[in-house]
């Protein structure tokens, strides 16, 4: 990628300062406007009602626009990501979750890493999800609403409202399942806001040892095949000093190849024993279209909620 080309997100911020700045403009004339109506006449008078008028009906037809539900596009950012090889996904962490250990709705911020080592703020994902859901159900049986927003830089340290996950581009389901053998496993399944179409599938298999995942694309063909060792320390110590201290690798393959990984997620080592956030990186096939790389983005935070998400209040 050049240096000096701007990216799809960088040209959204610039568009965006235009348009603020058009807005002070408007502002500035009709307060003109309202000026040349109490010094003139009375013919200037009328003159500058009608001129009013117009500078009002501009201002309303304006806020119409602004406060119409803007739907962000998958298209918005198709070109900037398909340079993307690797997802980095933080967790936030919850002061409230820390000192009580009740659970609190997650939030995850993804960061996209380009060949040059530049990372850029790029998604937003919060979890929407009931008390009750929160309180009683183990983590890998929860129910919940996940909605995924593109982010920009300036958004990485507030805290926003659940209006502004209003209009978001994707949205995530996950149903309240307990797995029973093959019969009944855990999904995420991902929709386009904007069309209301799925997009694809990231669903917990069924394994005696390994956990795995299977991944499928919007017509329920399987696209990849997700499995790591058991015995690695960080899975098998993950509640502990020793597993959180280490890191955890999940290989992707193939569906049909499950011989020879092509990516993986890496679940990273906790510097600190006081933060309870998990951090990953997902390593992508190279061959990867954008859609993928998202599912494979997604099937990173599934992970995290089957099996590094300690529950400490479920009643068990």
């Amino acid at each position: 990628m050049e240096e000096n080309q701007p990216n799809d997100i960088d040209i959204l911020r610039i568009k965006k300062k235009k348009r603020s700045t058009t807005e002070k403009k408007k502002k500035s004339n009709t307060k003109l406007d309202l000026k040349t109506v109490h010094k003139g006449n009375n013919e200037n008078i009328s003159s500058a009602n009608k001129l009013d008028i117009n500078t009002n009906k501009t201002k309303k037809d304006q806020d119409i626009s602004l406060n119409t539900p803007q739907i962000e596009s998958l298209e918005t950012i198709r070109s900037s990501l398909d340079q993307i090889q690797e997802m980095i996904i933080k967790q936030e962490s919850d002061i409230l979750e820390s000192v009580t250990g009740c659970q609190e709705p997650n939030t995850y911020h993804i960061y996209g890493k380009f060949p040059d080592g530049e990372k850029y703020y790029i998604f937003k994902f919060k979890e929407f999800s009931s008390c009750g859901m929160r309180f009683w159900c183990p983590v890998s049986c929860r129910g919940l609403i996940m909605k995924v927003k593109i982010a920009n830089e300036s958004e990485e340290n507030e805290n926003e409202n659940d209006e502004d996950f209003k209009d978001c581009f994707l949205s995530i389901d996950k149903q309240f399942k307990c797995p029973c053998g093959t019969c009944v496993r855990p999904e995420m399944r991902v929709f386009i806001t904007e069309t209301n179409t799925i997009l694809g599938t990231i669903e917990e298999g069924f394994s005696c040892c390994d956990p795995i995942f299977n991944i499928y694309d919007k017509d329920g063909k399987a696209i990849y095949y997700i499995e790591t060792d058991c015995c690695q320390c960080g899975f098998m110590y993950r509640n502990s000093f020793l597993g959180k201290t280490d890191e955890c690798i999940f290989f992707i393959y193939d569906f049909h190849d499950r011989a020879n990984p092509i990516g993986e997620i890496n679940k990273k080592a906790q510097v600190s024993q006081l933060s309870i956030a998990d951090n990953y990186s997902v390593l992508f096939p190279k061959n990867a279209t954008l859609e993928q790389k998202i599912l494979l983005t997604i099937a990173g935070v599934m992970i995290d909620y089957q099996y590094f998400e300690k529950n400490t209040n479920t009643v068990k």
